[in-house]
Parts: C-alpha cells; structure tokens; sequence
C-alpha cells in the first residue's frame, strides 16, 4: 500500500472502528438489559419539574405522569412567570387530576452565584418537596408508566447516589424536529451509554435525574452547580467525586420533538457542545472521530479520488446501519425515517460543533454567557432592545423564602 493509499484509507478506517465500538456498546448493553423488579421498599418521590414556556405536546407529556406505577409520589411545579404560556396547561392537567398530589411553586430568578435558572428554580422546588427522593424531570420529556420503578429500583442499589436515564427523541412532525430526534437516538443516546460502559466516566443527563435529597445536600445542593451550564453533568461529577455511583437507567424517556425548526435543533446541539467543550475539552477535540461519513467527506474534499468516493458510501452505509440499530433499539415510532436522515443529522452535528470551536458564546433565556472551562457561566450582558423570553422571570422583588406555593 503506498503512502496516498494509506492517508485516503486510514482517518476513515479509525473512524469507523471508533464508531463500531459505540454501536457494539450500545447494542450489547441495550439487548442485556432487564425489566426493573417489583421494589421491596417504596420511598417517598417528589418529581420537580422547572417549566419555562410551553413545550412541544405539554399537555400530553404531564399526562404520562398521572398513572405511574408507583404509590407514592407528587408533582412539583416550578414556573418563574405567572405570564408563562405554560401556566394554564399546568394549571389544567391539576384540575384533570384532583386526587394527584400536585403543587404549583412561583419560582424566584437566579440571584448571587446562581446564573444558572434552572438551578434557581430547582433550589425553590426542592425547598417545597416533601419526599426524602428527588426526580428532577424536564417538561418535555415523555416518560413509560415503569419510570419511577425504573428509576427508584436504580437508585435503591447498594452505594448509587444519583440515577439519569438514556434519552430518545419522539413526535417528530418537522424536518427539524426529526433532525434533533435523530441526533438524540443515533449519537447522544449510544454515546450516553458507551461512557458508562467503557469510559468509566458517567454522564448524567438532565432531563431525568433521581437522587436521595439527603445525598443531594451531601455534595452541596443544588447551590453547588448554580454557576455552571452543565450542571446536571458537574453534580454527576460531584457525586462520583464523593464516592456515590452514577448510574444510568436504561429504560429510555423521551424527550418530546414535534414542531423545531432545523435552525433551533443546530443552535441546541451547538450550546452541548460548547458545554462538553468546557466539560472534557480532550474528548470534544476529537468528537468528529466518532462520525466516519464527515471524515471520509473531508477526505474526499481534500483529495478526491475513486477510492475516497468509496469509502464516503461505505462510511455513510456504516452510520445508516448503525442508526437504525440505535433507533430500533429505543423504539422509535419511525425509525427508517429518522435513519434516512443520518446524512443531514451527521452534517447538522458537524455544524454545531464547528460553532462551538468558534465560539464560547451561549444565548440563553434572555442572557448572554460565556460558558467557560467546567462549562462555567461568565455573563456578558442581558439582550437589550428584544422581547423577554417565553417563560422569563420577572425582576427579582424579594428573598427566595417570599415564593408562593399553590396548593
């Protein structure tokens, strides 16, 4: 094999070994999985859930957690606007479901070292919880009715200390809405689960987490990581730094996609990114590794040739396999579509890694922050002269022990 050969054949053969390994990781440890079995003790739960405007289906996703499998839990309602679009949907499901135990907390902004507002809102969440178990669960996701069983079971293991889940993206009606669904079943849900399994770094994500409030306290509340955009990851990081176990549930929630725009999934995708950036800046630098069909294109674009040209179908063909392993595996409603997406999503993914490496940058809820090492919030300014955001807090008026609780 002569030296052109060599660099044509092997950054895509190392891709796509990378990538083989994610796949195999993910697969084998999906098909292993068990049904979570019946618990012995039943804890009390308080699910918080911070709401910031009106979700994709919210309505429909609250619904899920009326009927869980569990016999003991409340709802806690976090809304930092009483103008949040969210409210009456809120305010809805609780009347649908009288004998729920439900609770609807104005909430206070970040003030002090909490930059972080859903850290702010979930400090005003947890004061007004009952249970002596945590779930923090995002309003958009949608979730089976074994999920508290699911994840209590996890959290009842002998040294675990905080439990997320894997994430699939659902409902896709919009060609950016199954672009962000494809992404989250094809890369982040293998990669999820392949850093569990291999790396020896859990990855805790946000939309679903469990923990004891004990424990929570132990590693230094939710104060903690009020100053971090990552601050699902970083508490993981606090808890394994403690000695507690990160586990990771394996029973998918589903994270509601219906109406994006491809625009709003690159913009999100691109702030994980910059937040990975901060977090592990080793393993981001070399993201794209992980993705054989861009390496083999930029291969291609710098040397053109027959056996480039090859290798970017073969790599494509591998990423196609591969997705639609991933995609069955978490029982997505459609899985050939999103597959017939994973060129654009692979493209998508690039792009919003390209935008981190260009800038730190992160627009969030009103405000402008750098998101530096640790994924540290640095403020840059308030947007001036736009629209506050659906959901935006009001001005601070008071102490957070000034919040009102309703019901």
């Amino acid at each position: 094999m002569d030296w052109q050969t060599l660099t044509t054949v092997l950054p895509t053969a190392i891709s796509a070994s990378l990538y083989a390994v994610v796949c195999t990781t993910f697969l084998w440890t999906m098909l292993r999985r068990r049904p979570s079995p019946p618990l012995a003790v039943r804890p009390w739960v308080s699910i918080l859930k911070p709401v910031a405007g009106a979700d994709d289906d919210l309505r429909a996703n609250l619904e899920t957690f009326a009927d869980l499998e569990y016999p003991a839990y409340e709802i806690v309602f976090g809304v930092a606007s009483r103008a949040d679009p969210a409210v009456p949907v809120v305010e809805a499901f609780r009347a649908a479901h009288p004998d729920l135990k439900t609770r609807l907390v104005w909430t206070t902004p970040p003030r002090g070292l909490v930059l972080n507002p859903k850290v702010a809102q979930l400090i005003d969440l947890t004061a007004a919880a009952r249970g002596s178990v945590l779930v923090v669960s995002d309003a958009n996701v949608h979730v089976s009715p074994t999920y508290l069983r699911s994840v209590v079971g996890s959290l009842l293991r002998p040294g675990v200390g905080l439990v997320s889940s894997v994430i699939a993206g659902t409902g896709e009606r919009t060609f950016g809405a199954a672009l962000e669904n494809a992404q989250l079943g094809a890369a982040v849900a293998p990669a999820v689960v392949t850093a569990h399994r291999l790396a020896g770094r859990p990855i805790t994500v946000g939309k679903s987490m469990a923990m004891r409030r004990a424990d929570l306290e132990r590693v230094g509340g939710w104060e903690s990581v009020g100053g971090v955009l990552a601050e699902d990851d970083v508490l993981g990081q606090r808890f394994h730094a403690l000695g507690f176990g990160v586990e990771l549930s394996l029973d998918p929630v589903y994270n509601r996609n219906v109406r994006a725009t491809a625009l709003r999934t690159v913009e999100r995708h691109s702030r994980w990114s910059r937040m990975r950036r901060g977090i592990v800046p080793t393993c981001f630098a070399f993201e794209p590794l992980l993705w054989p069909f861009i390496i083999a294109s930029l291969v291609w674009c710098a040397s053109p040739s027959a056996l480039s040209a090859k290798l970017v179908l073969c790599a494509l063909a591998l990423q196609m396999i591969g997705a639609l392993i991933s995609h069955t595996l978490l029982q997505a409603r459609r899985p050939l579509l999103l597959t017939a997406l994973e060129p654009a999503r692979a493209v998508a993914g690039f792009a919003a890694w390209l935008l981190a490496v260009a800038s730190r940058r992160v627009s969030w809820r009103g405000n402008v922050f750098v998101c530096g090492e640790g994924s540290k919030l640095i403020p840059v300014r308030a947007l001036v002269g736009t629209e506050p955001a659906l959901g935006a807090p009001p001005p601070y008026a008071g102490p957070r022990d000034r919040r009102e609780i309703v019901g």
